[in-house]
């Protein structure tokens, strides 16, 4: 079944309900019977539009039905809201700022009708707004968790990102254990601003205490080691980068540029192979054998260099590597022979990957790491595949 129409429906029979109430025995006055006569002809006629497959025309005549009091309330925010899911957000702002003007409202109903509206806003890019009315939630309840995440996603929006930090801690002190990661993606993202600006201090006091709230956070250990590796601090730069392989080896595309450049400002070209080497036989990723090819061919060691990739490419085949081989083979023929028995076995196995990365919560593919996915807007959900 269509869900506008189901929708619309509910509807109705929220409206027919109202209307019953007006058909009570106790209203006994002439005018009141005129009135119900009239309204239960109208609601008629609109769920006669709503067999029609005239929704538009049966929605304009339930609005006109229904007049906001203490029994509407609810049927005129299950309105707005309809018209907010067809995409007529101007309407259902109205009717939002119509029940909001009502001085008859008791808390509750007040808090509805300023959530709703809220929504509305939102779905216009009216953020301004928006953010007013959540403010207004917050002032109400200061624990209202709903409003505040609802917050921090607009100054997510905004990029706002020291009001969203402030509204993250929040989220934390109230025991929102799931708000520590969005506490520490607003401290890498006021950090990433500081070291754009040049100030490489106050960057690493926001990544520690990034890193206070959550010691294996990916994020702050990367811009820590980019800051050590800034100032020369190889040593340091090392050790995260050690913690780094053990607690999260799964992202290990992530830091194997800052690895080459820790191992390469040493001068040791050859340790930098024995650890991709090593990370290679416990984590089997393309990336990794991708970039051991790279050092190879780097410093000519073409036997080698052919008996690994003849090796990768049966044990871990990715389009990566086939285009390595051919391009290889294209300038050093010489090696066909050697390489063809990987290319043919590998080849059938291959997945054509579009996306280097996916959100593990919805899907989201992306051949870049983002930390924040912009389809679920889930933080630290997108993984390499």
């Amino acid at each position: 079944m269509d869900i506008e129409f189901l929708s619309i429906a509910v509807l109705a029979l929220l409206i027919g309900y109202v209307i019953g109430k007006l058909r009570r025995p106790d209203q006994t006055g002439s005018n009141s019977q005129y009135d119900s006569v009239n309204c239960s002809e109208s609601y008629i006629q609109g769920l006669n539009y709503l067999l029609a497959n005239k929704a538009d025309k049966a929605i304009e005549l339930f609005v006109e039905l229904i007049k906001v009091d203490g029994d509407t309330i609810e049927t005129h925010l299950a309105l707005g809201n309809l018209f907010r899911s067809r995409g007529e957000v101007d309407r259902a702002i109205k009717i939002h700022q119509n029940l909001l003007a009502k001085p008859n409202l008791d808390q509750t109903q007040r808090v509805m009708a300023i959530k709703e509206l809220a929504e509305d806003y939102l779905k216009a890019g009216l953020l301004d707004r928006a953010e007013n009315l959540y403010r207004e939630l917050i002032e109400i309840n200061p624990k209202n968790k709903t409003a505040l995440k609802k917050l921090f996603e607009l100054y997510s929006l905004e990029k706002s990102w020291r009001e969203a930090l402030t509204v993250a801690q929040k989220l934390v002190d109230l025991g929102d254990v799931e708000s520590k990661i969005i506490l520490t993606h607003s401290l890498c993202e006021i950090a990433q601003s500081e070291i754009t600006k040049g100030s490489l201090k106050q960057a690493q006091i926001y990544l520690n205490q990034a890193l206070k709230v959550d010691e294996k956070c990916i994020r702050a250990l990367l811009l820590l080691i980019d800051l050590h590796l800034r100032n020369h601090a190889i040593s340091r730069a090392r050790k995260l980068l050690d913690q780094l392989v053990k607690t999260s080896p799964e992202f290990i595309e992530l830091y194997l540029l800052p690895a080459r450049e820790i191992y390469l400002q040493n001068g040791s070209l050859n340790q930098f192979l024995d650890f991709l080497h090593q990370q290679y036989s416990s984590n089997g990723k393309p990336a990794i054998a991708q970039e051991i090819l790279d050092c190879l061919l780097t410093v000519e060691k073409h036997s080698e260099l052919v008996a690994f990739l003849s090796q990768a490419l049966q044990k871990t085949p990715s389009l990566s590597l086939y285009d390595f081989a051919f391009r290889y083979l294209q300038s050093r023929p010489q090696f066909q022979q050697q390489l063809m028995p990987g290319l043919g076995l590998g080849i059938g196995s291959v997945t054509a990957y579009s996306n280097a990365f996916v959100c593990q919560n919805c899907g989201y593919g992306s051949q870049t790491m983002q930390w924040h996915c912009p389809t679920c807007n889930r933080w630290s959900t997108i993984k390499p595949v």
